[in-house]
């Protein structure tokens, strides 16, 4: 009896697992460069904007938001007609989290890992007086992806955060 019960545990568990695993979307770019995987079908978007100078450029969004207090995005650039040739890899991506926690209007910002090998990419949790995050921005090949999470302050930061923004892949 005790092995059927522990048998009927274990299958229950992996269901469950399975599904959980099962639901999650995986989302590819041929434009973009890259996949990754979002709790459920996401949708795209684009913006036209100018750099400071006046060079045109587009950011590309792709986000999933099960409801008002999680939210799942990617926004990725292609910086070849703006790239900032003369500033280090590290100031780039500082300057990348800094221009993103500054639109947000964040008061606490806390960098977890700057990675200059590879596949260069910063990664930080921030916090505003709405809402808390934790995003990773990577510069590959010129182009820069943000990987950005956001949750309401009562639910905090999702582990799925994670599970979403180390499924990303780079592609050529």
């Amino acid at each position: 009896m005790k092995k059927i019960l522990f048998i009927a545990s274990v299958a229950v568990a992996l269901v469950f697992t399975g599904f959980t695993n099962a639901d999650w979307y995986k989302f590819s770019s041929s434009d973009g460069h890259f996949s990754i995987n979002f709790p459920s079908k996401p949708e795209e978007s684009s913006e036209k904007q100018t750099t400071k100078d006046g060079t045109p450029f587009e950011i590309h969004y792709v986000s999933y938001s099960p409801s008002d207090s999680e939210v799942y995005m990617v926004g990725y650039i292609d910086m070849n007609t703006f790239y900032p040739a003369e500033k280090s890899m590290k100031e780039i991506l500082e300057n990348s989290r800094d221009g993103a926690t500054g639109s947000m209007e964040t008061t606490n910002v806390n960098t977890i890992t700057t990675n200059l090998d590879g596949e260069p990419y910063i990664e930080f949790t921030f916090t505003s007086a709405k809402f808390t995050g934790k995003d990773r921005i990577y510069i590959i090949n010129k182009y820069q992806y943000s990987l950005i999470t956001i949750f309401s302050l009562g639910q905090g930061i999702s582990p799925d955060a994670d599970k979403f923004i180390r499924s990303f892949r780079h592609s050529d």
